[in-house]
């Protein structure tokens, strides 16, 4: 593979840490948006509040960032419910499609003491 500064390559494992940090990070900041909204809309909150606990945790992430394409799918389709520029939006639904192609990364909770029967990441 041909790379600018193969020296950093070893670092690679660590960009899907990064991408499910930034995705965690944008689903709970719209969750603590939606506190104070009607009850159909705090739901959504909740939902988003626990698809960003997951993420950042590393905890059925493949699942976690299916739930994050379908939420951002709700985000593009409705336009009252979304709290983040189009673009942003979009972004994050790359990042959850990108996270369920590539998986959590190193740092887990997906051991196979938690996870055994959706997630093998660590062997035991």
């Amino acid at each position: 593979m041909l790379s600018l500064f193969p020296e950093l390559l070893f670092l690679a494992p660590l960009s899907a840490v990064l991408i499910r940090m930034a995705a965690a990070f944008t689903f709970g900041y719209i969750a603590t948006k939606r506190l104070s909204a009607p009850s159909l809309i705090r739901g959504l909150g909740i939902v988003e509040g626990l698809t960003a606990a997951l993420l950042f945790v590393g905890l059925y992430t493949q699942a976690a960032a299916i739930l994050g394409l379908i939420l951002a799918l709700v985000h593009l389709s409705v336009p009252r419910f979304r709290v983040l520029p189009t673009s942003t939006i979009l972004l994050i639904a790359v990042m959850c499609a990108s996270l369920l192609v590539t998986g959590p990364g190193p740092f887990t909770l997906s051991i196979g003491a938690f996870v055994l029967p959706l997630s093998l990441d660590l062997p035991l």
